[in-house]
């Protein structure tokens, strides 16, 4: 099918061509408006297979054939090697090769010029290539972009004599604008190879970021804990964890990397990593986590990115959860259907040497629900490029009850930013919920440690 280069090779009308080849006579006009219209046509097509059958299809219209190939230049085997061979009306499987000075074709090509044969019996350089056709005369035309060799194009007759010195002008001139076509061609499909493999790998990426992230954590007792993650591109820059901290209590990270795409999406899966590590070595409190994270993350020596992070761990014996924050949002409490954003703040991480972070723990009661919702939440932004806000998250979250779960909870605060943004606008951010809603479990086993899944 024909469609539009985003950079097509432009090329003018006659290319070098001496405008005396074209005889100025009343008799030559239709052949210059027909040369004119296919040109035209020809560099417009940037689909190599349909490509290739027009030019079969136009160069018949110009000259006669029996035997009509494209061969083209791979420059890393050094060869010419055949993309489209048509016998007579019938398109035929073409693989052969032909290396430079061997055989008319492969002069044709060495020497950069256009070779005419009127009988190859008499032609000590014709080299058959295996068609069922009695060749007796054949015309080679270069296919050259800025003297850079593209392929050539090989025309064979059963006739002697069949091809004249106006059909070699002719296609001198067409061969220009086939060599230009056949390059945007190639361009066209180099880009859609290479935007074929990027997205097939970045669909790779986010399967794999998608299973880092834990769906949840069970044996937690009198704890409802919900996830919600919606990455605003292929690949996201938030992230979040859950982690064992020791008999019956939860570690809790959300984090937020600067920046989006892949490069935030590695360095939030390095930070995970560093995180797991740390987690797996000691059960320090929220604020020493945080600074070790910083140090490690300081010496990746990563200079361009940071990461806005909230770490809290869950002693579900206790009822309580302790918080650390570095530059990320404020968690927010809701109790009684009353919102209040728990005051805790800190640098971000991998920024600055020696950062210090604060902490603070809260008592929980059965009911209490804690939200943490990275920026991405609070930034939804309409078409008149309004933020969904904390004020609305407010108002959404002093709705919820006691009895909703901690995935309803999740899934009304993303309906909400998803309407509020609008339909048909891309996200701004990623958006990333944890949701923990305090149960009343009268039975609650606390010796058991958490199993994350």
């Amino acid at each position: 099918m024909d469609q539009s280069s985003p950079n097509p090779i432009p090329f003018s009308l006659l290319g070098d061509a001496d405008p005396a080849l074209l005889v100025a006579q009343p008799e030559q006009a239709q052949t210059i408006s027909l040369l004119y219209e296919i040109s035209h046509e020809l560099t417009s097509i940037l689909d190599r297979e349909e490509l290739l059958r027009r030019i079969a299809e136009r160069v018949k219209k110009l000259v006669n054939y029996h035997v009509f190939t494209v061969m083209l230049w791979n420059e890393s085997t050094q060869m010419l090697e055949s993309v489209f061979s048509q016998r007579y009306e019938d398109a035929l499987p073409s693989r052969f090769q032909m290396p430079l000075h061997q055989g008319i074709t492969g002069t044709a090509a060495a020497e950069r010029r256009t070779i005419r044969v009127v009988d190859v019996r008499l032609d000590p350089r014709y080299v058959s290539c295996g068609e069922k056709v009695e060749v007796r005369s054949e015309l080679v035309v270069p296919l050259l972009l800025r003297d850079r060799l593209v392929g050539v194009l090989d025309l064979e007759s059963t006739m002697p004599q069949a091809f004249s010195a106006e059909h070699e002008r002719l296609l001198n001139i067409l061969g220009s604008y086939i060599a230009v076509a056949l390059e945007n061609s190639r361009l066209f499909e180099d880009a859609r190879e290479n935007q074929t493999r990027m997205m097939n790998d970045l669909e790779t990426a986010r399967e794999i970021q998608r299973q880092l992230l834990p769906s949840g954590a069970k044996e937690i007792p009198g704890l409802d804990l919900a996830t919600a993650y919606v990455p605003a591109r292929e690949l996201g820059g938030d992230f979040y964890d859950l982690l064992p901290y020791g008999v019956g209590r939860l570690a809790i990270a959300n984090g937020d990397v600067s920046g989006k795409g892949t490069a935030a999406a590695l360095y939030g899966s390095l930070a995970i990593g560093i995180l797991r590590e740390l987690v797996h070595d000691n059960e320090v409190s929220p604020a020493e986590m945080l600074e070790q994270l910083n140090g490690r993350l300081l010496a990746a020596r990563l200079d361009a990115r940071f990461i806005a992070m909230q770490f809290a761990v869950y002693d579900a014996a206790l009822r309580e959860l302790t918080i650390a924050n570095a530059g990320g949002t404020l968690p927010l409490l809701i109790r009684n259907r009353e919102v209040t954003e728990i005051n805790v703040a800190g640098m971000p991480l991998g920024l600055l040497p020696e950062a210090e972070y604060e902490q603070v723990t809260l008592s929980l009661s059965t009911g209490d629900v804690v939200v943490f919702a990275s920026d991405g939440i609070h930034e939804s932004m309409n078409k008149e490029q309004e933020e969904y806000g904390v004020d609305r998250l407010r108002g959404l979250l002093s709705t919820v009850t006691s009895a909703d779960p901690g995935y309803k909870v999740a899934q009304r605060i993303i309906k909400a930013t998803d309407e509020h943004t609008g339909p048909g606008r891309l996200p701004h951010d990623d958006r990333t919920l944890l949701v923990l809603r305090v149960t009343d479990d009268t039975e609650a086993d606390f010796s058991k440690l958490p199993i994350i899944y």
